[in-house]
């Protein structure tokens, strides 16, 4: 910590008589032991805040109980599951929380302090029902349309990407998979036709564009 940079320092270090090796001579990291976290004295959660947190901390930890003073990083958390617990309790304590809060203040008890008196939590995006007749483009896709009627039909956002398979293809499988990805984002079947120069969304039906 005295001669590199906060993120390299690593969260735990673990004492072993020797390293486990694999029949190559390579670090064989299965056979590493689990490190074990020694928990300070627990300090029970002050109030409703503090449970709901307390209990999205244990939960993403694997653990039964958290103290509420105690570093969700010191416990065993780290950047994936930061970006997980500011989710969670944002839901649990409908405020808007964020990662740079969870890092800023990593236990629960600040974390309830730091997030306390924010505006509530977006609601969940829905879809609108009925749509419109002719639904907007957004502006990433109004960029695309705009390259599209100025380059024609250059691969601008083409991506070509080659798979190789090895072993028997359950063809039928593959294509339900892929309809099933197709069905489930709209995103994947929409066109940007336009109507006296104005573009629109044209989402179309699955089995408009699920052709074998």
């Amino acid at each position: 910590a005295e001669h590199v940079p906060g993120y390299m320092v690593p969260d735990v270090v673990v004492g072993v008589e020797r390293l486990p090796l694999t029949a190559n001579g390579k670090l064989d990291r299965e056979a590493l032991p689990a490190p074990q976290f020694e928990t300070a004295e627990y300090v029970a959660p002050g109030s409703e805040a503090e449970e709901a947190v307390a209990g999205v901390f244990a939960d993403l930890l694997g653990v039964e109980r958290v103290s509420v003073v105690e570093s969700f990083f010191d416990l065993g958390g780290n950047s994936l599951s930061a970006a997980r617990l500011a989710a969670r309790a944002s839901a649990a304590l409908d405020v808007e929380v964020s990662v740079r809060d969870v890092f800023d203040a990593p236990s629960v008890r600040e974390l309830v302090v730091a997030v306390s008196g924010r505006r509530p939590a977006l609601p969940p995006v829905r879809a609108v029902s009925p749509r419109p007749e002719r639904i907007p483009l957004s502006f990433a896709q109004q960029r695309m349309w705009f390259i599209n009627q100025l380059e024609g039909e250059l691969p601008t956002y083409n991506i070509p990407a080659l798979l190789r398979i090895t072993g028997p293809l359950d063809v039928d499988a593959l294509y339900t998979a892929l309809c099933d990805v197709i069905a489930r984002h709209e995103v994947l079947r929409t066109s940007f036709p336009a109507l006296e120069g104005v573009p629109y969304q044209l989402v179309h039906d699955i089995d408009q564009v699920a052709d074998r």
